[in-house]
């Protein structure tokens, strides 16, 4: 498996902090690096990266493919990509999909040849795989890692196949070692009627999270340290005979030691598996005006609702990048 073996070793590859930042570049709105796959010189295309269209067969329809040049590749655009690869290194690299908080990634090879000679492996991830860790962990994920991994190799394998994330990240990891070799593929962003667990694509933004009904996790999660601040909330209250309170009761903390059933938790973590957040608060109760704010230090925010099933919950979050000099002076206290 590419987790337990030599393509999850991405440490060797990529410093989880350069990650960080290509995608707070795309989230922020960077001009260069979000037209960065359209300014690519025109000479840097051949009769290689177009197709003909597939629906009426003619010529002057044409796909344009976008060239996968960067090992670490964060995109938040669908459309068609290549990769051919040019040397007989067998680095691992991998294609990173950031769609909207509402969709889904849905990923189909259009072409596939990479001989399993010489290690070359192929493998789509539904989540984030980055240094060992997975987003979403697996505390809130239906299924375990090794059925959201799909590996393979050799000539139009998994072509007519269509792989579709869980929530609005995806990752196309790829070891191909001959030159010539490699795959296209067509990405799309599909909706996402029940949207769970979701990767930030706004700094500014307020974000809602629901379970609808479900017993459920769900954690909405940002790559940088930040302010949170709570505009509603409406997390799992009852009295104790048992019945709903439809009243609202304020917020309340520390929830993690009276409610752990249902309740949101703020905390934050070095890395992608936000099962290491470090809690900072946990709150619930029923409260339309909140006046609530958290500071997180770390460079990863987590923002998880915990439900029973018992309630229909949700909480409206506005999670900001925290600003330099406010974060070097917490620190420094």
């Amino acid at each position: 498996m590419f987790l337990n073996g030599s393509l999850c070793c991405l440490a060797r590859l990529f410093l989880i902090v350069g990650i960080f930042n290509v995608v707070s570049a795309v989230i922020k709105g960077n001009t260069d690096y979000q037209h960065y796959q359209q300014q690519i010189p025109a000479d840097h295309f051949s009769k290689d990266f177009y197709r003909p269209d597939s629906k009426n067969g003619l010529l002057i329809s044409y796909t344009r493919f976008k060239p996968v040049t960067d090992c670490m590749f964060v995109t938040s655009e669908p459309g068609s990509f290549i990769y051919t690869s040019k040397t007989d290194d067998e680095e691992v690299c991998g294609i990173y999909f950031l769609a909207g908080p509402d969709q889904k990634v849905e990923i189909n090879f259009i072409t596939f040849d990479v001989p399993c000679e010489h290690h070359g492996l192929v493998s789509v991830v539904d989540g984030w795989e980055l240094n060992g860790e997975v987003f979403p962990s697996e505390i809130d994920h239906r299924l375990p890692f090794k059925q959201r991994s799909s590996e393979f190799c050799g000539k139009n394998i998994g072509v007519k196949r269509t792989f579709t994330s869980s929530q609005n990240v995806a990752v196309v990891r790829y070891r191909i070692p001959i030159p010539g070799k490699g795959f296209t593929l067509f990405v799309k962003f599909v909706k996402n009627p029940r949207p769970c667990n979701v990767l930030a694509v706004s700094i500014s933004e307020p974000y809602t999270l629901r379970n609808y009904g479900r017993r459920i996790n769900c954690t909405y999660v940002a790559l940088y340290p930040s302010t949170v601040r709570v505009i509603a909330l409406g997390v799992g209250v009852s009295n104790f005979l048992g019945s709903v309170r439809t009243s609202e009761t304020g917020t309340l903390r520390k929830c993690d030691e009276t409610s752990p059933q249902d309740q949101v938790i703020i905390g934050g973590s070095y890395g992608l598996d936000t099962s290491k957040v470090q809690i900072v608060d946990s709150i619930c109760g029923i409260d339309s005006k909140p006046d609530y704010r958290e500071i997180v230090e770390y460079g990863v925010t987590s923002v998880r609702l915990v439900s029973s099933g018992s309630f229909e919950n949700s909480v409206t979050v506005q999670v900001q990048q925290l600003k330099n000099e406010l974060l070097d002076g917490n620190l420094s206290v």
